[in-house]
C-alpha cells in the first residue's frame, strides 16, 4: 500500500483525464433516455410510469447505495473502487442493449450502481489529491459531466433514426464511452491512495440538522434535474413540437449548463456572502419553472437557457458544498455518502410521479405545479445550507 507521500506523486494531467473521463459517464446513460421516450414507449408498449421507471431505477440506486460506498473506498481503495465501478457501468449499458423491458431495468440497475459509486467517492478524491483546488476542479468536472449530458440528448434521436429508427444504436453509443473511461483508469491503479480515503457517515451526523438539510437541497435540486432530464423533452412533444427539435431543447437545456457549472462553484466559494449568492443562482430556475408550466411554448429557447443556467449552479454548487463543508477528505466522503444517500433517494420520487401525475391528468400542468412547489423547499434548504461551520 502506498503512504501518503507517495499518493501525492499523481501529476495533475493525469488526475485530470482520470477525473474527466469519469464524469463523462456520470449521466450520458441517464439523459440518453429521455429524447428516446416516445420511441421506446411505442415500441415496448411501456406506460409513462413504467418510462419513468428508466430514470428513476438509477436514482434508487444512488439513494441505497450512497450511505455503503465510502466502506467500499475504506477496504479497497478509492481508484479500485472507482475502475470497477466504471466496468460495471459498461456491463449494464451493453445489457440494455437486448431491447426488451426486462434487460432495460437489469441494466440500468447495474448502471445505477456504478454511478452511486462513483457520485459519493468524487468529492472525496477531489479533497484528498488537490485540496487547494476544490473549486476549480469540482468546476471542471461538472462542465464535463454536463457536456456529456449534453451530447447524449443531442445525438440519441440522430443516431436512432440514422440506424432505421433503433433507439438500441445511441445505448451502444453510451456503452462505448464508458469503455474509454473503463480503459483509461486502468493507468490510475499505480497511483492508488491509502484505503482510508473515505468512511461511511458517522452517528453523529446522521443526528446533525444541518446534514438533512443539505440533504434536501441535495435531492431536491437532483429531483428537479432528473424529472426535466425524463421529461422536458415530452414536455415539447406533447405541446406540438417534434421529437427532433424537442431532442434540441433537451440538449439546449445540457448545454447552458455549462457555463454555470463552471462558473457557479467559483462564484459561489468567492462570495463574501454565500447566502445571497445561494439565493441569487436560484433566479433562473424561479422565472423558468412556472414560466414551462404557463406557456412551454411561447419561448421554449428562453426558458430552456433559464432552466439550464439554474440547474448548472445547483449540480455544481451541491457538490462543492460537499467537499467544503467536511472537515476533512474522510468527512467529505461521509457527509457526501450521508447526503447523497438520503437526496437521491428523495429525487428518485420525481420522474416516476411525474409521469403517474401525466398519466392521471392527461397534461403537465399539475406535474410542473408539484415541480414549482418543490423548489421552493429547495431554495429555502439551499439557503440554509450555504453557510455554516464545517461538518463531521
Amino acid at each position: 500500500m502506498l503512504n501518503t507521500l507517495q499518493a501525492r506523486r499523481l501529476p495533475l494531467p493525469l488526475f485530470l483525464i482520470a477525473l474527466l473521463l469519469i464524469a463523462l459517464n456520470l449521466r450520458v446513460g441517464i439523459v440518453v433516455i429521455g429524447p428516446l421516450a416516445n420511441g421506446m414507449g411505442e415500441d415496448l408498449a411501456l406506460s409513462g410510469g413504467a418510462l419513468g421507471l428508466l430514470t428513476t431505477l438509477p436514482l434508487l440506486c444512488f439513494g441505497v447505495l450512497s450511505i455503503f460506498s465510502p466502506r467500499f473506498a475504506e477496504r479497497w481503495g478509492l481508484e479500485t473502487v472507482l475502475l470497477t465501478a466504471l466496468w460495471l457501468l459498461f456491463l449494464g449499458l451493453v445489457l440494455r442493449l437486448f431491447g426488451s423491458y426486462f434487460w432495460l431495468l437489469a441494466g440500468t440497475v447495474l448502471l445505477g450502481a456504478a454511478i452511486a459509486v462513483m457520485n459519493v467517492l468524487i468529492p472525496s478524491l477531489v479533497r484528498g489529491r488537490f485540496p487547494h483546488k476544490v473549486a476549480a476542479l469540482t468546476a471542471l468536472y461538472s462542465v464535463t459531466m454536463t457536456l456529456g449530458a449534453a451530447s447524449a440528448a443531442g445525438m440519441a434521436v440522430p443516431i436512432r433514426d440514422a440506424f432505421g429508427g433503433d433507439w438500441r444504436y445511441p445505448l451502444a453509443g453510451c456503452a462505448l464511452v464508458a469503455l474509454a473511461g473503463g480503459i483509461g483508469w486502468c493507468f490510475m491503479l499505480p497511483y492508488r491512495t491509502p484505503a482510508a480515503s473515505g468512511k461511511a457517515p458517522s452517528l453523529g451526523l446522521w443526528r446533525n440538522p444541518r446534514a438533512w438539510v443539505f440533504s434536501v437541497f441535495f435531492g431536491l435540486q437532483s429531483l428537479l434535474y432528473y424529472s426535466l432530464t425524463a421529461w422536458l423533452a415530452t414536455v415539447f412533444v406533447d405541446a406540438g413540437m417534434s421529437e427532433a427539435r424537442a431532442g434540441e431543447l433537451l440538449t439546449l437545456f445540457n448545454l447552458s449548463g455549462m457555463p454555470a457549472n463552471f462558473c457557479a462553484p467559483l462564484f459561489f466559494a468567492r462570495m463574501p456572502n454565500r447566502r445571497l449568492a445561494m439565493m441569487l443562482l436560484h433566479v433562473p430556475l424561479l422565472i423558468s419553472v412556472p414560466a414551462l408550466m404557463i406557456a412551454p411554448t411561447s419561448q421554449p429557447v428562453l426558458w430552456v437557457v433559464l432552466l439550464g443556467l439554474g440547474q448548472g449552479s445547483m449540480i455544481s454548487t451541491g457538490l462543492t458544498l460537499i467537499a467544503l463543508r467536511g472537515a476533512d477528505a474522510r468527512a467529505a466522503a461521509g457527509l457526501s455518502g450521508l447526503c447523497q444517500s438520503v437526496g437521491y433517494l428523495l429525487a428518485a420520487l420525481g420522474p416516476v410521479t411525474l409521469g403517474l401525475l401525466h398519466d392521471a391528468a392527461g397534461n403537465w400542468r399539475i406535474p410542473l405545479a408539484l415541480l414549482s412547489a418543490l423548489l421552493l423547499v429547495q431554495f429555502i434548504a439551499g439557503v440554509l445550507s450555504a453557510d455554516g461551520d464545517p461538518i463531521g
